[in-house]
C-alpha cells in the first residue's frame, strides 16, 4: 500500500501535470531504475491511443503521437485482458539490421538506450482510460515486489486523471446538455461536430514549431470544439431555420450567437463552481471568437491576425474545411483536394495561413477522419 503521506503531499499540487511530475520524482526517488514514465489517453470513438504526458526532458520525449489501438496487438492485449505487460530486455524485440521492421515506437526507445519496459492499463471500473509506461535503462529492472508497487502507482495516477477529467467532463457534459435543447434546430449535425472536432486536434498537434500545444491542450482541443456554437440555442427559430437568405438585421441578430454563448457558458461555469478549471479560458476564446477572420472582417469584435486566440483561428478552419466536405440539401460535398485549395486561397484573409498549412500537410490524416466518420446530410 503506498504511504499515506503522498496522498497528502499530492494535494500541494493543483493541476494535473504537477501532480504526474511530482510522481515521477517521488517514484525515481524510492525505485533508481525506474527513470520515467509517461502516460497515453485511449479514444473509444476513434480507437485511438495518443501520447498525453511525458516525465520525460523534451529531447526525449514521443509527443503529438497518436495510432490505432486496433494495429497495437501487445497494447490491445493489455486492453483485453486488464492486465500489466513487462518486457525487461527491450533489445530482444529490435534484432540487428531489422530496422523498420518493428514498431517504430520500440526502435526509439532502444534508440535512446531504454532496456525495460513495464505496461500497465489505466482503469476506472470497465472503462479503459489509457496505458501508463515506465521505463529503465536497465534491463530486468521490472520484476518482485516493484511489480506490485508500480501496479499500485498506476492505481493513483488513474485516479488521477479520471479526476481531472472529471471537471472537465463535468463542463462539457454541461453544455452538451444545454446545446441538446436545441437538437433539431440547429442545422449543424453530430457527425459535423465530430469531424470539425478531429480536424482541430490534428491542426492543434502540427503547428509546432510557432506554436506548442501540450498534448493535454490538445486533447481539451477534441473535447471544446463542438461546443463552440453553444450560444445557437439563443437565436431564434424564425432565423436559425430560415430557408433562405437572411437580411441584414437577421445576420446581425446571428452574429449574436457568439457573445451569447460566452453568457451561457458564464452560468454554466459559475453554476458547477469551474471558474478555476484549467483551460477554461481556450473554452471561452472558441465560443466568443471562431467566426472572427484574420483581415478584421469577422464578428463579434473585428479582431485581425495574431488578435485572435489561436484555438479560435484553428476552430475557424477546421469548421470551414467540414463545411465544404459534407453534402448539403444546396450543394454537394467538395473533394478534400478541392477543398484544401479553397482553404489556400482564403488564408491570409478569412482563415489563419499557419492553421491551413499544418492541414494541408497531414491530408491522408484528413483522409482518414472523413472516412471514418462519414459525411451526413442535413435535411431541408
Amino acid at each position: 500500500m503506498l504511504e499515506a503521506s503522498l496522498v497528502k503531499e499530492l494535494s500541494r499540487y493543483r493541476t494535473l501535470p504537477d501532480k504526474l511530475r511530482f510522481l515521477g520524482v517521488r517514484i525515481r526517488q524510492k525505485n533508481t531504475q525506474v527513470e520515467r514514465f509517461s502516460v497515453a489517453l485511449y479514444q473509444p470513438t476513434t480507437d485511438k491511443v495518443r501520447t498525453f504526458f511525458t516525465t520525460s526532458p523534451t529531447q526525449e520525449a514521443i509527443s503529438h503521437y497518436d495510432f490505432p489501438l486496433v494495429e497495437a496487438w501487445s497494447l490491445r492485449q493489455i486492453a483485453l485482458q486488464r492486465h500489466p505487460r513487462v518486457i525487461n530486455d527491450l533489445t530482444q524485440l529490435v534484432p540487428p539490421q531489422q530496422t523498420g521492421k518493428v514498431n517504430p515506437h520500440t526502435q526509439k526507445l532502444v534508440e535512446q538506450g531504454w532496456r525495460a519496459s513495464f505496461t500497465s492499463p489505466l482503469l476506472c471500473g470497465d472503462e479503459l482510460m489509457g496505458f501508463v509506461f515506465f521505463n529503465s535503462h536497465t534491463a530486468y529492472t521490472f520484476r518482485g515486489d516493484l511489480l506490485y508497487e508500480l501496479e499500485l502507482y498506476s492505481q493513483l495516477i488513474a485516479q488521477l486523471i479520471y479526476q481531472d477529467h472529471a471537471a472537465i467532463r463535468t463542463l462539457t457534459a454541461a453544455v452538451r446538455s444545454t446545446m441538446a435543447l436545441c437538437a433539431g434546430r440547429d442545422p449543424e449535425t453530430g457527425g459535423h461536430l465530430e469531424r470539425m472536432a478531429q480536424y482541430a486536434q490534428l491542426i492543434a498537434a502540427n503547428l509546432e514549431p510557432k506554436w506548442t500545444f501540450s498534448d493535454r491542450q490538445i486533447q481539451h482541443m477534441l473535447l471544446f470544439a463542438p461546443l463552440h456554437d453553444l450560444g445557437k440555442l439563443a437565436v431564434p427559430d424564425r432565423i436559425l431555420l430560415k430557408k433562405g437568405k437572411l437580411t441584414q438585421e437577421e445576420f446581425r441578430e446571428m452574429q449574436n450567437h457568439t457573445t451569447r454563448g460566452i453568457e451561457l457558458l458564464d452560468n454554466v461555469v459559475r453554476t458547477h463552481g469551474l471558474e478555476n478549471l484549467p483551460d477554461v479560458q481556450m473554452l471561452k476564446n472558441i465560443v466568443l471568437y471562431h467566426h472572427e477572420k484574420m483581415d478584421g472582417s469577422g464578428y463579434p469584435h473585428g479582431l485581425s491576425g495574431e488578435m485572435i486566440p489561436i484555438e479560435a483561428r484553428i476552430i475557424a478552419v477546421a469548421d470551414v474545411f467540414d463545411a465544404l466536405t459534407s453534402e448539403r440539401p444546396y450543394k454537394k460535398a467538395w473533394p478534400v483536394s478541392v477543398a484544401l485549395e479553397e482553404l489556400q486561397r482564403i488564408a491570409g484573409s478569412h482563415l489563419d495561413a499557419d492553421c491551413v498549412e499544418a492541414l494541408l500537410s497531414q491530408q491522408q490524416q484528413v483522409e482518414s477522419i472523413l472516412e471514418q466518420l462519414q459525411s451526413d446530410v442535413v435535411e431541408a
